[in-house]
């Protein structure tokens, strides 16, 4: 039996102060908030988790808009569904893991990320344009078994947080296993929502630790185009169906050139939060996958004005919102290559992100320990950021294609589908022009206000890797900004 994360941290934490955390939560009272989250930041055994829910807790006794999101949780999740949520989310992977990490990595002498994203299989029940999956072998999956093995993996090395994307999960009745299994974990699921019945959402009730991510392009016009007649329909019916049982679920949706105008839109979120949902994740369309295309990506204009909108949004709505191409200050740029996720496909490869489509290693073949050691993750990791250290342009393939060229060819990666190496050569230049527009335009903002804010928040960060894996970058910058 695997040992759980209260378990191995006894010693380092006051067992007594996590079950009052526990009663707070059990007690359903969202005017507990700032309680609950004082008390989860003296679980904390690191400076930003701590000073962060410190941060939380005053939002909570000024009512700011965005703790809405958890009074939310505490009126509308089912009972079991919010206690996993703050206990395996929360506690377990954003404060308690942390320690596990921290001593792995010292002890190892390897990095470690956040968590994992995991593909068990590329099958889909669709055909969806532009989707980065859709040009991969369908015909091998992972096994039961190495899922299971590649969790236990991560759990031994600090990770309790976990991706599930694809292909389509839900094909896979197995995972519902697997979920159990690891009851101390929490598991997000990117999917298209078709095959969530009412019998899939109770046991996701049951379950209480598996969010699903739902896709839309925003219109039903865009939604109908992209995934097929009648999807934009059957999305808000499982939006409905979560909703009515106490699931926490959210929204994911892809900025494309004909997509930006409208989920940029106050009418969009605001009709995402009458449909229920409590998390939103905003991603660029790459051009990669089925028929790569350069002219469906959105402009670099269209990329800031979505990031203006999600600035604006935080201060304003009661939904946790993720914007990957636009929030690297918060992650502390690229989160590739194992800095804080990498992803394992369905034949075991292994790549840097779910749109890098290049691996050297295979779970089958190595190790997780060995595949954080791979020299081509640690060359990627360690030109991070990039060119500069302009954090809002953190992106390997978009922001900064021609080190994505270079790296690829030096550690001899191989594509993991054929046509993924078109954004190496036939998509090169324009992947260059964009990248040149897009710091035309965000260089100016990082100059402006960017640095200065990451720079105030950095200082909540107590691990020295991650601020002299930024001071390291800017002495390479012709010494501009850090210190």
């Amino acid at each position: 039996m695997v040992m759980s994360i209260a378990d191995r941290l006894k010693g380092m934490i006051s067992v007594a102060l996590l079950n009052q955390v526990v009663k707070l939560i059990e007690e359903g009272d969202d005017k507990k908030l700032a309680s609950l989250f004082d008390g989860i930041s003296r679980l904390a055994p690191a400076k930003f988790q701590r000073e962060s829910f410190k941060e939380l807790a005053e939002l909570a006794r000024e009512n700011h808009p965005f703790v809405g999101v958890f009074r939310r949780v505490f009126e509308e999740l089912h009972p079991n569904c919010r206690k996993k949520l703050i206990v395996n989310l929360i506690v377990n992977f954003m404060v308690l893991s942390r320690g596990i990490r921290d001593r792995k990595m010292n002890e190892l002498g390897i990095h470690i990320p956040n968590f994992i994203v995991i593909s068990p299989t590329m099958r889909c029940n669709l055909k969806c344009k532009g989707c980065y999956a859709g040009s991969y072998d369908t015909s091998s999956d992972l096994t039961t078994e190495e899922i299971d093995d590649l969790i236990c993996q991560a759990k031994e090395l600090g990770m309790y947080f976990f991706t599930i994307s694809g292909g389509e999960p839900f094909t896979r009745k197995d995972l519902f296993d697997i979920w159990a299994k690891h009851d101390d974990c929490y598991f997000q699921v990117y999917t298209n929502g078709t095959l969530i019945t009412d019998e899939v959402a109770d046991r996701l009730v049951e379950l209480g630790n598996v969010a699903p991510m739902i896709s839309i392009e925003g219109t039903p016009e865009e939604t109908d185009f992209r995934r097929g007649p009648g999807m934009y329909d059957k999305i808000i019916e499982t939006y409905r169906r979560l909703r009515k049982k106490g699931v926490l679920y959210g929204f994911s949706a892809t900025c494309t050139r004909t997509s930006a105008s409208y989920i940029s839109s106050d009418e969009f979120i605001e009709h995402m939060l009458e449909e229920g949902c409590k998390v939103g994740w905003f991603f660029q369309y790459i051009p990669t996958g089925h028929d790569p295309d350069l002219s469906y990506m959105a402009t670099p204009e269209q990329r800031a004005y979505l990031k203006k909108k999600v600035d604006e949004w935080r201060s304003k709505y009661p939904i946790f919102l993720g914007d990957f191409w636009n929030d690297g200050p918060y992650v502390d740029g690229c989160i590739a290559a194992g800095f804080r996720y990498l992803h394992v496909i369905s034949n075991g490869d292994v790549e840097p992100c779910v749109f890098c489509h290049f691996a050297v290693d295979n779970i089958r073949e190595k190790t997780l320990v060995e595949v954080l050691s791979s020299p081509f993750f640690e060359a990627i990791r360690s030109r991070q950021p990039y060119d500069d250290d302009n954090l809002l342009r953190p992106c390997l393939i978009i922001d900064h294609p021609a080190v994505l060229r270079e790296l690829v060819a030096e550690y001899g990666a191989h594509p993991t589908h054929p046509g993924a190496d078109k954004l190496l050569d036939e998509l090169a230049a324009g992947l260059d022009e964009y990248a040149r527009r897009m710091k035309e335009i965000y260089d100016p903002l990082w100059e402006e206000v960017g640095r200065e804010k990451y720079l105030k928040n950095l200082e909540k960060e107590d691990s020295p890797m991650i601020r002299s894996r930024y001071n390291q970058r800017c002495l390479r910058c012709s010494g501009k900004g850090g210190k």
